[in-house]
C-alpha cells in the first residue's frame, strides 16, 4: 500500500474531495488490482503515442475537477479505432472544455464487453466503512441488486456476499456470457474493503463501477473516490 497515503494527502492539500479517475486507478494499482492500461496525457502527440502503445480500440476521458460526472458532459468517448479519431476527439475536448481546469486526458485501452458489476464503499456513522457488491453499470440504481458487508471483509464473507445477489445466475455464464471467476471476484472485494478500512480517515466513499467481467478477467473501467 506504499504511496497511497501520499496520494491522498496531496489531494487533501489541494482542498479537493473528489479524486480524479486517473488518481483513483493509481491507488487501485498500488493495491495490486489490475486495471486497463492507461496514461494521462497533456498534448495531442502524447495521446497518439499512448493509443499506439496500448493498441486500438481506446477510450478517451477528460480529467477535470470541474467535470466529475464525465458521461453527462460528453467527456467520455469509447471505441476509438484510429489515430485520426484520437486527434479529433482530443481537439473536441480542448474546444468544448476550454473554460474549465483540465488536468489532462486519460487514454485507456478499451475492455471487451462482459457482465458489468459494481463494488463500492460508504461510511456508516455507527459501523464505519461498509462495502457493497452487486450488478453494476448504468442500471445499478434501477435494479438495486446489491449486498453489504462490514470492512475489512474476509474472503469467505466476500464469497457469501457474491451468492446473495438476486442476479447471481448471471455469474454462471448466463446465455453465452463468460462465467465469472468467483475466487478472483472475492479477492477484488477483499482488496477494496481493505483499502476502505486502512484509509478510513481519508476515504468517505468509493464507487468502482462498472467492473467488466469477461473471458480475460475482471477489469475496473471506472473508479470514483470521494474524500472526507
Amino acid at each position: 500500500m506504499s504511496g497511497i497515503k501520499e496520494i491522498l494527502t496531496v489531494i487533501q492539500s489541494e482542498q479537493r474531495k473528489a479524486v480524479l479517475e486517473h488518481e483513483a486507478k493509481m491507488i487501485l494499482r498500488k493495491m495490486e488490482i489490475i486495471v486497463p492500461p492507461s496514461a494521462l496525457v497533456k498534448t495531442k502527440e502524447e495521446a497518439i503515442e499512448a493509443a499506439s502503445k496500448f493498441g486500438y480500440p481506446v477510450v478517451m476521458k477528460l480529467m477535470s475537477v470541474e467535470v466529475i460526472h464525465k458521461t453527462d458532459y460528453g467527456a467520455v468517448v469509447i471505441n476509438l479505432q484510429s489515430e485520426e479519431e484520437v486527434k479529433s476527439t482530443f481537439d473536441d475536448f480542448m474546444n468544448r472544455f476550454s473554460s474549465v481546469d483540465v488536468a489532462g486526458v486519460l487514454i485507456e485501452k478499451m475492455v471487451g464487453k462482459g457482465l458489468e458489476l459494481i463494488i463500492g464503499t460508504n461510511t456508516d456513522p455507527t459501523f464505519g466503512p461498509v462495502i457493497l457488491f452487486g450488478v453494476g453499470g448504468v442500471m445499478v440504481e434501477a435494479i438495486k441488486d446489491v449486498v453489504f458487508r462490514l470492512c475489512p471483509t474476509t474472503q469467505p464473507q466476500a464469497l457469501q456476499a457474491i451468492e446473495e445477489i438476486k442476479a447471481r445466475v448471471l455469474l454462471e455464464g448466463f446465455r453465452g456470457m463468460p462465467k465469472v471467476n468467483k475466487k478472483e471476484l472475492s479477492n477484488l472485494i477483499v482488496k477494496i474493503s481493505e483499502l476502505a478500512w486502512e484509509y478510513k480517515e481519508y476515504i468517505a466513499e468509493m464507487d468502482i463501477n462498472p467492473i467488466i467481467a469477461n473471458e480475460d478477467g475482471l477489469f475496473p473501467v471506472d473508479a470514483r473516490i470521494i474524500l472526507k
